[in-house]
């Protein structure tokens, strides 16, 4: 019974891949999920901050860097976290809709810089009670689309989240900070990892990749980069 569920689960997973449609966006006939146009229209990333990746008018350092800089070393982000991006990773997160999913880490492969390339790749972890609710970790699913084109290994066992935090979204930036303590728990890593990436889906305060990073610096890690689908 339970493999026959899960051949259920993983059945319905790849169809919503695969189901094709006009464009999401504009309903256009296209022979792909979003048509030539929308898909440059889309809302890259431009001037941001040389460390964060927080969108800027001028190039340099944003303010909140100027003050103290992160523990991490490097942020890139393809996208800015507004219209239609929002939407999209909003359906690909809580719609089950992974054929826009798959887009978006297709698109990440092809305007992200992977050098210098690190070690592994780690995905920001769910709780496993959101993870069996929503069915999938959308920042895995991002990370599979990057190791596919690049080879560059996946991890998503050296780290847990231990604790079923609210969600970030409507929270101040002290409200996450607090939110996100002691959330994550590294378990084991490898004698050669020196040079990680985080992979999310959205980045806005940069409280969880500051409390992630911060974990894996403790137990060795150098250097510590993230890579996100959009910059809030």
């Amino acid at each position: 019974m339970l493999n026959s569920r899960n051949l259920l689960s993983n059945f319905k997973l790849i169809s919503k891949r695969l189901l094709l449609q006009n464009c999401f966006l504009c309903g256009v006939d296209s022979n792909q999920l979003l048509c030539v146009a929308c898909l440059a229209d889309l809302p890259y990333q431009t001037i941001r901050c040389e460390r964060c990746a927080k969108p800027l008018a001028l190039a340099g350092l944003c303010n909140e860097c100027q003050q103290k800089l992160p523990l991490y070393t490097n942020v890139q982000a393809v996208f800015s976290y507004i219209y239609p991006i929002d939407k999209l990773i909003s359906v690909a997160k809580f719609k089950e809709n992974l054929a826009i999913l798959d887009l978006l880490g297709n698109l990440m492969v092809k305007y992200l810089q992977f050098e210098p390339r690190p070690d592994v790749m780690i995905p920001i972890p769910l709780h496993p009670k959101r993870l069996r609710q929503r069915g999938y970790n959308q920042s895995v699913e991002l990370a599979k689309c990057i190791r596919k084109y690049t080879g560059i290994p996946l991890d998503y066992n050296s780290c847990q989240r231990i604790k079923n935090t609210r969600p970030q979204v409507g929270l101040s930036v002290s409200q996450r900070k607090i939110n996100i303590q002691n959330v994550f728990k590294i378990e084991k890593i490898a004698s050669n990892w020196k040079h990680i990436v985080l992979i999310d889906d959205v980045m806005t305060t940069g409280s969880t990749v500051e409390a992630l990073t911060k974990e894996y610096l403790q137990v060795g890690i150098q250097r510590v980069d993230v890579w996100c689908c959009a910059r809030r």
